[in-house]
């Protein structure tokens, strides 16, 4: 009986351990306990809570972690690094094997968490990922400080057993922001506005409300939500487009969306709203998406907003119906071929917003997802499931 009520209470703190950190108090109180009503004899009840005991401090300690970040050395994000777990090394900090050819083979077999970061220059490449991959025998985890994994997935990080995460919803508000500006550009008309203050022009007109117009949103995850909760803010009517139709209790409960969309109802989609909004990460199913017959099912009136991915969309046919007037505008961050080349017809067009992917580039976006990742740090050295886990064969 004994040594039932004391596989049960190791049972119960195995438990208690998957869920949250057990307290020392915790601990030394349950020890206390007389087991049997304090009829056990002196020996045995030593034993049974010093093994118990030596249990529980094992499930509690956190891991130590070998870290490995790909990056160049100077980008000022890597600040924030300094706020991981003690239990954490930095092993190295570098870009490719030529930065990291100071490590020693046994260094290389510590390595068990890269983290992929950096702006531009300063950037991890995926060629030179996949170039250290063979020396990362024992990597567990790798974090993307980015969102898309586009530029980043590789045949044996795919494949293989090794957990990817990413930034999701860290640059999720921004871009919302940078969605609801473009949707007044046209609303408001503020090219016009901009004609006038040049010309030195005093000419009122019409503009528009967003209230009451409908928003479409292709791709109802972080980004699409964030951008459907600053749509109502407005007043505006709110219909998504994504694989599960039915909504959450939370959903519900927010009140955001009014109507979902399968994805083989887009073109309903694109009639129904006054203004679209791609907001779905690139993977070979949302290869040209919103094709010809997309843009050709919107309304005259209707504006298209990419802050997704720019082969979402065929960017030549959007092109054409620009040209033609089929439809009143479009707000770019993204396109097809980036940098943009100079040639293409988007730049000299007067209906369309364009910027050069940075609607979420702002100064603390980096510091940002660096802290996403440090408190993703602490539940992997806990022991506890990490949040943003990809699936890495769906590219999202």
């Amino acid at each position: 009986a004994m040594l039932y009520q004391v596989r049960g209470l190791m049972q119960r703190f195995t438990h208690h351990t998957r869920a949250a950190p057990l307290h020392r108090a915790c601990i030394v109180a349950t020890t206390r306990r007389p087991l049997l009503g304090g009829h056990i004899c002196a020996p045995l009840q030593s034993a049974a809570v010093e093994a118990t005991t030596t249990t529980l401090a094992a499930m509690a300690a956190p891991r130590n972690v070998n870290l490995l970040v790909v990056s160049g050395q100077d980008s000022p994000e890597l600040e924030v690094l300094k706020q991981l777990p003690p239990t954490v090394t930095i092993v190295a900090v570098g870009r490719n094997l030529d930065d990291l050819a100071h490590l020693t083979p046994e260094q290389w077999d510590g390595i068990t968490v890269l983290l992929n970061c950096g702006v531009g220059k300063n950037a991890g490449k995926r060629d030179d990922i996949r170039a250290l991959w063979p020396k990362l025998r024992n990597l567990e985890w790798m974090h993307s400080a980015s969102a898309g994994l586009e530029h980043l997935l590789f045949p044996e990080l795919v494949g293989g057993p090794v957990t990817l995460t990413n930034a999701k919803g860290v640059y999720s508000h921004s871009l919302a922001e940078y969605c609801l500006t473009a949707c007044n550009w046209f609303a408001k008309d503020l090219p016009r506005l901009r004609r006038q203050q040049a010309a030195a022009q005093w000419e009122p007109y019409d503009v528009e409300e967003l209230r009451g117009k409908t928003l479409g949103i292709i791709g109802y995850g972080d980004i699409g939500q964030a951008c459907g909760r600053l749509a109502k803010a407005f007043r505006m009517r709110v219909v998504a487009l994504r694989r599960r139709v039915d909504l959450s209790a939370e959903e519900k409960a927010a009140g955001i969306v009014d109507d979902i969309f399968p994805p083989e109802r887009l073109h309903d989609l694109m009639a129904a709203s006054d203004y679209v909004v791609m907001a779905t990460p690139y993977t070979p199913s949302t290869h040209r998406l919103v094709d010809a017959a997309a843009i050709a099912a919107m309304r005259p009136h209707g504006v298209f907003i990419n802050l997704g991915r720019g082969k979402c969309v065929d960017e030549a046919a959007l092109v054409e119906a620009l040209q033609a007037g089929r439809i009143r505008g479009a707000a770019l961050d993204v396109f097809e071929t980036e940098p943009l080349p100079a040639d293409s017809p988007l730049w000299k067009l007067d209906t369309v917003l364009l910027s050069p992917h940075c609607a979420d580039r702002t100064k603390e976006f980096q510091f940002e997802s660096l802290g996403f990742f440090v408190e993703n740090m602490g539940r992997f050295v806990a022991g506890q499931p990490l949040s943003n886990v990809c699936d890495k064969r769906s590219g999202y």
